[in-house]
Order: structure tokens, then C-alpha cells, then sequence
């Protein structure tokens, strides 16, 4: 221990042997009080050299010079490495920081590699001038000699207690038997794609991370989420926000309160950018309804997809609007299997892609593919504008609603021997309805009921091949009306398969 009562731990180590008065002697006197006098602080001033931080520096420590001084502006809260090499030499390095007014802050002589000194993941007390004093061992008693390197790294800032961290940060904290936990906030806006990491820089640390609500409700925690490279270091990787807010990020050790590792992390939150969202389904961007989303197709990227939730009868409808005279845009709708329910290329203004309007069979995750005309064979490419529109259906999901001029699909299976649909249509209006085996053997068959459930019209194999057709029919009413699609015999029914139900309007009443 130096006279000041400063500990170093290495150097007491290093010393032992010479006795403590040989370490009083190694520092000048104006070190020993705890602090510079103004006169020495100012020769500091004078003597030292601008530094910046992330930039290297190199000097030669020998002969008359036995130490170089240098100066970094630095802000409160920050927190820096710093780290001296030796390059040439027998140089036994050695490194001290002050601040402003002199007052020593840390020292290092053999913290870095072999001889090394390198001080880290030090927190910076205030806003201002700091001064680096790097010398040898024994300063101007010493007499080891030669070249070296400096280097000043900014590691990220240390926050009070009540900092909400931003997408980019990088902060430093410590685990302790006292103080097992570290609470940090975060605010994030719903569809941001989250990724917190927690690397332990000394100790015997085995970092645990927690993401949970402002009350405490966990919703994705890690233990050892990097430890591919053979560490102990925690990460929550790609985690979607689904609502906009704060979140709470507790950084803390295995076993919690009762865990008995301890020491230093860098915790670090970062943002995935929406430009390297949805290459594959699996990290498809989302969106809701109501929402417009920017994206850019390529020949490095011919597909990008978006999810959403819905319930069962939900509406939509999808438009894909080029944003460049280039790109010819194709759109697919697809169901939690990736199973495509709907597509197109262009019905939409100025060729672009648009599904006017879509039922949902069931209630869950639905994705969609943005693309271009021909897809990974296609050619065109370019900046896009995807929207997405959707309300609840007509019966609140009992039947599913289709519209003039949609089509949707379903499948026919003895478990499922009819499935209903609603539309709304005026009296006058004139309809074709028909309803097409997709594959199996399925034999449709399809009947149209008025408001009051009463059968007004039905068609079996009107459209050849066993599809069914209810050509050129005109509604008696103004009103909803029920279509059912089914098989030939209904439950009694022996046949199956999937079937596209198109609804056209020939010509409207009035």
C-alpha cells in the first residue's frame, strides 16, 4: 500500500519484498498527500499532451525522460480503460490517473499483459480534464527504459440509479455479494427487435440477464446465451417488443441472491435494424393493422416477410406499392405453417401487388411475403411501401366473411364437412359464386341462404369436374347472406380436399 492509503493490490506484491518505504520513495512528494498542489497541477497542464480517446499513442521512456504526461477531456459517468504497453526495451511500465485537480484516481504496474499496465474499466467522477501520467517502475529512481504504447478506450458510461438506457449503450456494473443485482430501463416501441448482452470483465462472474415488465413480469431471461466461444457471458438475443414502453433489464449473477460468483460486466443493448429484419420467417418484422412498412427487395434479398396477429373471421387486406419506377411487386399471404392462403402481382395501382380482402380461418400468427414478379427468378428490384388494413368480420369470427370480387380457400375433410362464409349484398345485385377442387378428390358442392337462413339457392357439379357453380344469380334482397361450402352429401359425404370460393359481382342492382 502507497502512503496515500490507495490499494493495489499488484503492487503491493510486486514491492513486498523492497519494504514500504522503498514505494514511498518511488512517487514524488506531492503524490504522497493524496492529491497535486496547484503548482503541480499546473506544470501537469503545461507539460502534457492533448490525447484522444480510441487513438493510440507512442513515446520512449529513458534517459532524462523518465515519464510523459497526457490530457483527455472526459464526461461524468464515463467509463475508460486505459492500457500501456511496452514495445522496446526492458521497460517495466507504470500508469497513474488524476483528475483535474491532481487527486489520484487509480495506478496500475502489472495489471495488463507480462510487465503491462493497464488500467480498467475505470468510472470518471466528474465532467472534465483528467491527466494520465505513464512512467516505469521506480519512476525517476527506476531504471528500466524504452518504447511504448498508450491507448485510451471508451467503454460506455456508468448510469445513476434512475438512467434509462438507449439502443447503443454500453455500461459498466458489479456483482457482489451485497449487491447481487443491477436494475436498468429501457424504452422500446412495439416491433423493435432487442438484443442485451452481459459480458463479465473480472471476477469469477457467471453473468444471468432478465428482461421483464416495470412490475416484474419476466418475459425472457438467459444464462449462458454466449457461451459458444467457451464463457460464461448472458445474452438476450432478438427479442421482439410487443408493446411500446419501458422494460426493466435486470443484470444479475446464476443463482441470484443466493449465486456466489461476484464481479465487474459490460452490459450492452442494441437495436437490429429493420433492414436486416425478415429475410426468412423466422425473424419476420412485424406490423399491425392500420401500419405502413418501408422495405427494398434485391437480388441479395428477393423476399421479405412481415407477421401479424389475428383472430378468426378478421378481414384484411394487403397493398404493395412500389416506391421506385423499377420493382414489379408480388405479395403472398401465408398461415402459421407457411401454408399461402392468398397472392397477387397487379391488381394494385400503377402494377402494384394488392389482396383486397381476405377472411382468416383461425385465430394466431399469419405472415407475409413481400416480393417481386417472379420472386427468386425475378429480375426487378427496389424500394416498396407494404400496408396493412384488417377489422373484425361480420359475425365475429363464427363464419368467415368474403367480399365481392374475393377469393378464399379451405379444406373439406370429415372432420370439417362444410365451412360457412357471410357478404353483405344489395337486391338487384347479380352474383356468380363458385367453388373449385384444389386437390383430393372432393366433390363441392355450395348453397346460398338468405338473412333468415332459409335456402335460396345451391349448385353441385354446374361447374364441371365436380366444382360447383351459382352463375349470373340475382339476390332478392338488400342484406347479409350465408354461403356454405361443402361436399356432395354434406357429413354423409365421402369426398375431400382443399377448394378456392370466389365471389363476383356481374352486375350491381338498383
Amino acid at each position: 500500500m502507497i502512503c496515500t492509503g490507495y490499494t493495489v493490490a499488484r503492487w503491493w506484491r510486486r514491492t513486498l519484498a523492497l519494504g514500504l518505504a522503498l514505494v514511498c520513495l518511488t512517487l514524488p512528494p506531492h503524490f504522497l498527500s493524496g492529491g497535486l498542489p496547484h503548482a503541480g497541477a499546473g506544470d501537469l497542464l503545461q507539460t502534457g499532451v492533448e490525447v484522444q480517446v480510441g487513438q493510440p499513442v507512442s513515446g520512449t521512456i529513458g534517459g532524462e525522460s523518465h515519464r510523459h504526461i497526457y490530457i483527455f477531456a472526459g464526461q461524468e459517468n464515463e467509463v475508460i480503460s486505459i492500457s500501456m504497453s511496452r514495445l522496446s526495451g526492458d521497460l517495466d511500465p507504470l500508469l497513474l490517473l488524476t483528475n483535474s485537480d491532481g487527486v489520484i484516481l487509480n495506478i496500475s504496474d502489472d495489471d495488463g499483459d507480462r510487465t503491462d499496465a493497464l488500467i480498467e474499466l475505470e468510472r470518471l467522477p466528474a465532467t472534465g480534464r483528467y491527466f494520465i501520467i505513464a512512467t516505469r517502475f521506480g519512476q525517476e529512481h527506476g531504471t528500466t527504459a524504452g518504447n511504448f504504447s498508450l491507448f485510451v478506450e471508451r467503454v460506455g458510461s456508468s448510469p445513476t440509479a434512475d438512467s434509462t438506457l438507449a439502443y447503443g449503450d454500453q455500461v459498466l456494473g458489479r456483482i457482489t455479494a451485497q449487491a447481487p443485482l443491477a436494475f436498468y430501463f429501457l424504452r422500446a416501441q412495439r416491433g423493435d427487435v432487442i438484443t442485451i448482452s452481459m459480458q463479465r470483465t473480472s471476477g469469477n462472474l457467471d453473468p444471468y440477464l432478465d428482461l421483464a415488465t416495470p412490475d416484474g413480469i419476466v418475459l425472457m431471461s438467459d444464462d449462458d446465451g454466449m457461451s459458444a466461444g467457451g464463457t460464461l457471458d448472458a445474452a438476450i438475443t432478438s427479442y421482439t417488443a410487443l408493446r411500446s414502453g419501458v422494460y426493466l433489464i435486470v443484470a444479475t449473477r446464476f443463482g441470484r441472491e443466493a449465486g456466489t460468483t461476484e464481479g465487474t460486466f459490460v452490459l450492452s443493448v442494441t437495436q437490429t435494424p429493420a433492414e436486416m429484419l425478415g429475410l426468412e420467417p423466422d425473424s419476420a418484422r412485424l406490423i399491425d393493422y392500420g401500419m405502413t412498412l418501408t422495405g427494398t427487395i434485391s437480388d441479395e434479398t428477393p423476399i421479405r416477410y412481415f407477421r401479424f396477429e389475428a383472430e378468426r373471421g378478421d378481414v384484411i387486406a394487403v397493398t404493395m406499392q412500389r416506391q421506385d419506377s423499377s420493382l414489379d411487386p408480388f405479395v403472398r399471404v401465408l398461415d402459421a405453417s407457411l401454408t399461402p392462403l392468398a397472392e397477387d402481382d397487379n391488381s394494385g395501382d400503377d402494377r402494384g401487388a394488392r389482396i383486397a380482402a381476405l377472411a382468416l380461418p383461425q385465430r394466431g400468427t399469419y405472415y407475409i411475403a413481400a416480393s417481386r414478379s417472379g420472386e427468386q427468378a425475378g429480375r426487378s428490384q427496389g424500394a416498396f411501401a407494404l400496408r396493412l388494413s384488417g377489422r373484425p368480420g361480420l359475425t365475429n369470427g363464427q363464419a368467415l366473411e368474403i367480399i365481392y370480387g374475393a377469393t378464399v380457400s379451405g379444406l373439406i375433410s370429415d372432420q370439417t364437412p362444410e365451412e360457412e362464409y357471410v357478404f353483405v349484398g344489395q337486391a338487384g345485385d347479380v352474383v356468380r359464386i363458385t367453388m373449385e377442387r384444389v386437390d383430393g378428390d372432393l366433390d363441392s358442392l355450395v348453397t346460398l341462404y338468405d338473412s333468415e337462413r332459409k335456402q335460396i339457392a345451391f349448385d353441385d357439379d354446374s361447374g364441371g369436374e365436380q366444382n360447383a357453380r351459382l352463375d349470373r344469380f340475382e339476390l332478392p334482397a338488400d342484406g347479409m347472406y350465408l354461403l356454405i361450402a361443402s361436399r356432395f352429401d354434406r357429413a354423409k359425404g365421402t369426398t375431400s380436399g382443399s377448394y378456392l370460393l370466389t365471389l363476383e359481382l356481374v352486375r350491381p342492382g338498383g
